[in-house]
């Protein structure tokens, strides 16, 4: 017996010591991740501003090509200038599309021009700061522009752009629309457009590009 308690007592001592280095009983199995200094947080900040995307202004200088179309002939015409130009193609559509009747369009057309309607539109123009030449395409609906093409020239800032009017129709050319447009577009400069018959749009490709042609060496 006397034997067997020196060997108890090692046991003991030795069940103590592991005890004590086994942690002050709070871990979690885990070491904790030490707390960054203030020198590593400015370095995290810094990385982290860099990694940030810069807010740029929109580059001036772009063409936008508008157009109002009803039948697709301005549509089409739209898209030859496009081809010429490569610039940004933009529908002027009323919130509330027109009839698909034609006699019952032109009598729409008519009241809408003896009230000098301006009916809302269904879109706007994004960046509009970014164009500086501005195409501007329609049918002549007697003799005029239809009035959806006077509420999109009277929602912007014309000051400083060009504005290059184009047009198609049965044969009745711009009628009276140019000087209609230069009152709403107040600020734009307006260069000589261009009228095609409705059912030429087709074979117009030659003439829409000798008319840019003559814009730009202007």
């Amino acid at each position: 017996m006397k034997k067997l308690l020196p060997f108890v007592l090692c046991a003991v001592l030795l069940f103590a010591l592991a005890a004590c280095s086994g942690g002050n009983g709070t871990s979690t199995g885990g070491e904790a991740s030490p707390a960054p200094s203030e020198s590593q947080e400015s370095t995290q900040q810094a990385q982290s501003a860099d990694t940030q995307p810069e807010e740029t202004e929109p580059e001036a200088g772009g063409t936008l090509i508008a157009y109002f179309s009803w039948s697709g002939n301005t549509e089409a015409m739209a898209r030859l200038i496009q081809q010429e130009t490569g610039g940004d193609l933009f529908e002027i559509a009323p919130a509330v599309p027109y009839t698909d009747d034609y006699n019952e369009l032109l009598d729409v057309a008519r009241q809408e021009q003896s009230e000098n309607a301006r009916p809302e539109l269904a879109a706007q123009v994004e960046n509009w700061e970014s164009y500086d030449t501005v195409f501007v395409g329609y049918p002549d609906w007697w003799s005029d522009a239809p009035m959806p093409i006077y509420t999109f020239l009277e929602s912007y800032d014309w000051t400083g752009k060009t504005l290059i009017p184009f047009c198609t129709s049965g044969g009745s050319g711009f009628g009276r629309s140019l000087n209609n447009l230069e009152a709403s577009a107040p600020g734009a400069a307006i260069l000589d457009g261009l009228h095609v018959r409705g059912d030429a749009v087709e074979n117009s490709a030659g003439e829409v590009s000798d008319w840019i042609a003559g814009l730009e060496r202007n």
